[in-house]
């Protein structure tokens, strides 16, 4: 590989290039640098990773809370002070996909009872 490199740095007349092409072979020959550049490569991509994760987290949290939100605020509006105890219960709910089932049902909740049917039999994992 190196002598390889070597040839096409001879085939090459731009000095840019053929000054870069030097550096590269330096590069590669010692290998406590190659091992550093591979350390630093590891965690950058370790670092892209987490913060890909954290945003997912961060978007999860919010469609979470989102959803928490509107069901208290249709509880609020709908039956007033008196849902207060079924608003503190949504918000100890925290399954996206379970609160998203519960908004779909609420609005059909013809009482407090019924929309505490609903909040109740949903489970949350």
């Amino acid at each position: 590989m190196w002598k390889e490199k070597k040839w096409r740095r001879s085939r090459c007349k731009n000095p840019a290039i053929q000054k870069a092409l030097t550096i590269e072979e330096a590069f590669w020959r010692s290998e406590r640098e190659r091992r550093l550049y591979e350390l630093r490569e590891k965690a950058l991509r370790d670092e892209l990773v987490m913060m890909a994760g954290a945003r997912a987290e961060g978007r999860t949290e919010g469609r979470t809370e989102m959803a928490q939100e509107a069901i208290c605020k249709h509880l609020e509006a709908r039956f007033g002070e008196s849902s207060l105890d079924l608003q503190k219960e949504v918000k100890q709910l925290t399954n996206p996909e379970v609160l998203a089932e519960i908004t779909n049902k609420i609005y059909t909740a013809a009482s407090l009872d019924d929309a505490r049917v609903i909040i109740e039999e949903a489970p949350d994992d």
